[in-house]
């Protein structure tokens, strides 16, 4: 059977995750951080996006599927900085767990915002952000009349809400990014992820986007699905690619050492 483990990074209710370990005898060497979406609300949890870290770790994957507080009455008491801070705290946690692996953040909707975020501040502890049908644009989607956008950022100063909290205001990022976006998603339009590429490769990011034909929104959650598929065909490439600046690198290059 494959193994998994509860972990707690924090003394929250909400702060946990599940490692899922590969069936694979080798030595750890890429991590996962997998963040589930669900417009950063209670009840939606970790189990979202269960069959997807199954799947990274039947492939041979270590797969951190992290649970963070939300917004919400049972949520935890989520919102700004909370949740931001446990996917950050998260990150930390598996970084300092497995030292020396090739760290990749991934999530999918307000998952994969949160992964862009997280990446967007503490870049020099991640190999690579994978954000799946992700909302990129806070501040347009808070004009529209996002409330769940809204109840994300109230407690932010004001003057620099979007800078904190929205990840086309938060490039560069230094991180290798893959935004993957179904052309067919009516919940979050592609157009977020093409516009935040477009931004990340100007603002001199190394960022990609793939468009998956005919997928919505929540076929991403499932294994079988051709955006699951390529979001995890970009891992794969990270991993193969022995010739790229792991993250011990870069945080020398950017403490000065």
């Amino acid at each position: 059977m494959r193994r998994t483990k509860r972990l707690r990074y924090g003394p929250e209710r909400c702060q946990f995750g599940v490692l899922y370990e590969s069936r694979s005898s080798h030595a750890v060497d890429c991590v996962i951080v997998l963040v589930h979406g669900g417009f950063w609300r209670w009840p939606f949890n970790r189990w979202v996006t269960s069959l997807l870290a199954r799947d990274a770790a039947r492939r041979g994957y270590t797969v951190f599927n992290i649970e963070y507080r939300c917004l919400g009455r049972f949520g935890g008491g989520g919102g700004w900085p909370q949740t931001f801070d446990d996917v950050a705290d998260a990150l930390m946690f598996v970084s300092d767990r497995f030292e020396g692996a090739r760290l990749v953040l991934a999530g999918h909707s307000a998952g994969g915002h949160l992964a862009l975020v997280t990446a967007a501040r503490f870049g020099e502890r991640v190999d690579g952000v994978v954000s799946i049908c992700a909302p990129t644009d806070l501040r347009v989607l808070s004009e529209n009349g996002s409330e769940p956008v809204d109840a994300l950022v109230a407690g932010t100063p004001l003057q620099d809400r979007w800078s904190l909290t929205s990840p086309i205001e938060m490039v560069p990022t230094g991180v290798p990014t893959v935004c993957v976006h179904g052309d067919a998603d009516t919940t979050i339009r592609p157009d977020m992820s093409i516009r935040y590429v477009e931004a990340a490769v100007d603002a001199g990011d190394d960022a990609e986007l793939v468009l998956v034909a005919g997928e919505g929104h929540r076929a991403a959650l499932l294994p079988r699905s051709k955006t699951w598929q390529s979001a995890l065909a970009c891992v794969d490439a990270w991993r193969a690619d022995c010739g790229s600046v792991s993250r011990s690198t870069r945080r020398m290059t950017m403490d000065g050492e």
